[in-house]
C-alpha cells in the first residue's frame, strides 16, 4: 500500500515533524513524502523516506473576501498539480498532514480518485470558514485523524461520527542513560552559558503570540525576585509571518524592560530537543489552546516535570500533580507555584519524572500511533469492515 503524505509547506514545526516520524515507523504502508521543495523534504530524504516535489502554496484561511479569493485561486493551482503528481506515482491513499494540506486534495478528489485521509493537527476555525470545511470533508474525505478531542470538537459528530478518529502523537522511546542524560546537560549548560547550579526553565515551540512565551518570561522575573539562581531557555524561532518575527522582537524587549536579560536564553530552533530537555529542570507550555503538545511527551519522556496549560489537548497528556501540573492560561502566579513546589522538593521531582516517563511509555510512543494509523488505513480501504473502536463518535461524547 504507497501512502502519499501531503504537507502544503516545506516550514518544519511540530506537524511535520510528526508526520516524519509517523512515516519513518510505518510497517505495511509504503510511504511518500508529498510536498514543497525545502527544510521537511531534505529531512525525509536524509531519513530514507522517498519524496515528491510538488507546487507549495501558504493558503491563508482569511476573513476578508479578496484574500479569501486569491487564497482559494492558489489553492486550487497547488490542488490540481498534487492530483496530478499523485495519479504519476499511482498512490493508493492520501494522507494529508494539515487541514489546508486536506482542502486541497480534497478540492480535486474526482481527478485523483483516491481515498483521502485528513491528519488535523490544528484547532479548526469556527464561523463561516469552520462550516466549509465541514461541508468539504463531509463529501470527500473517508476518514479526519485528530490528535486530541479538542481538534475534533470542530468537526460535525453528526455527519462524520464514524470517519472521525482519536489518535495522540507519539514519540520515539529511547532507553536514555543516566550518564548520557548528565552528560547531554553538562554540554548544553556549558554552551549556553549557564551555571553548573542554576535552576533551568525551558519552553521550546515556534516563536507566536498564542505559545503565550511572555508568561514564561514574566514567571521568571517573579522567581529571580524570590532570589532564586534561575535561567529560562526559550528555544525556538519564528516561523510564520511578520507578526510572529514582531513577538519575537517584543519578548527580547520585555526581557530587557524586566532586567532580567542575563537570565534568558533565546537560542533559536534548536534540533536536540531531547538533550535540551534534559538540562532543564522543569518544561514549561504557556500556549492558549494548544492542540497536542508534543514537546510535552518529548520532555516527559526524559523525566523532566511539565508545568502546562489547562487547555487545547494538554490535559489528555497530563494528570494534574502526577504526571506533571496544569494551571489557568496567563495565569503567572500559579505557573510560579507548581514551579516553586517542583523547585523546592527535588524528591518530588524525581518522582513526577519517573512518573511521568512511564506514562508516555504506556501511552504515547510512535509504535501506537503509527499501529492506529494503518488501522484507519485498513478502515478506508475496506469500508465494509467496522472501524476501529478508538475511531467511534461514541468516544467523544
Amino acid at each position: 500500500m504507497k501512502v502519499a503524505f501531503y504537507n502544503h509547506t516545506s516550514v518544519v514545526s511540530g506537524a511535520e515533524i510528526s508526520l516524519l516520524l509517523t512515516a519513518k515507523h510505518m510497517n505495511m504502508a509504503e510511504p511518500v513524502i508529498f510536498a514543497p521543495e525545502g527544510e521537511l523534504l531534505e529531512r525525509a530524504r536524509a531519513a530514507g523516506l522517498e519524496t515528491v516535489a510538488v507546487h507549495g502554496y501558504r493558503a491563508r484561511l482569511s476573513r476578508n473576501p479578496l484574500r479569501l479569493m486569491l487564497g482559494l485561486l492558489g489553492m486550487l493551482q497547488a490542488g490540481l498539480k498534487f492530483a496530478l503528481s499523485v495519479r504519476r506515482h499511482s498512490i493508493d491513499v492520501i494522507h494529508a498532514n494539515s487541514l489546508r494540506a486536506g482542502m486541497m486534495a480534497a478540492l480535486f478528489n474526482w481527478l485523483h480518485r483516491r481515498p483521502l485521509i485528513w491528519h488535523v493537527r490544528d484547532i479548526p476555525p469556527k464561523g463561516l470558514i469552520g462550516k466549509a470545511i465541514n461541508r468539504l470533508a463531509g463529501f470527500a474525505v473517508k476518514a479526519v485523524i485528530g490528535i486530541s478531542h479538542p481538534v475534533l470538537d470542530g468537526f460535525d459528530r453528526r455527519k462524520l461520527a464514524d470517519r472521525l478518529y482519536h489518535v495522540h502523537n507519539g514519540v520515539s522511546v529511547r532507553e536514555t542513560a543516566e550518564s548520557d542524560r548528565r552528560q547531554w546537560k553538562e554540554r548544553i549548560r556549558h554552551e549556553l552559558g549557564i551555571p553548573p547550579n542554576s535552576k533551568v526553565l525551558l519552553i521550546v515551540g515556534q516563536i507566536a503570540p498564542w505559545k503565550r512565551q511572555e508568561d514564561a518570561v514574566r514567571a521568571a522575573k517573579l522567581l529571580l525576585d524570590r532570589g532564586l539562581d534561575a535561567v529560562l531557555l526559550v528555544v525556538g524561532e519564528p516561523k510564520f509571518g511578520q507578526t510572529c518575527t514582531d513577538y519575537w522582537h517584543e519578548l527580547h524587549r520585555l526581557a530587557a524592560d524586566l532586567g532580567i536579560a542575563d537570565r534568558v536564553r533565546f537560542t533559536g530552533f534548536r534540533a536536540d530537543v531531547l538533550e535540551i530537555c534534559c538540562a532543564a529542570d522543569v518544561l514549561w507550555l504557556c500556549s492558549d489552546n494548544e492542540p497536542f503538545g508534543r514537546v510535552i511527551i518529548e520532555a516527559m519522556s526524559q523525566a523532566v516535570p511539565v508545568v502546562a496549560t489547562r487547555s487545547g489537548g494538554v490535559p489528555e497528556i497530563i494528570e494534574h500533580g502526577r504526571s506533571g501540573f496544569l494551571y489557568e492560561v496567563g495565569a503567572v502566579k500559579e505557573l510560579l507555584h507548581h514551579t516553586l513546589a517542583l523547585l523546592n522538593n527535588d524528591e518530588r521531582r524525581r518522582q513526577m519524572g519517573r512518573y511521568a516517563a512511564e506514562q508516555v511509555n504506556a501511552r504515547f510512543t510512535i509504535e501506537t500511533t503509527v499501529s492506529k494509523v494503518e488501522d484507519v488505513y485498513k478502515s478506508v480501504l475496506a469500508p465494509s469492515e467496522p472501524a476501529p473502536s478508538f475511531g467511534k463518535a461514541k468516544e467523544f461524547v
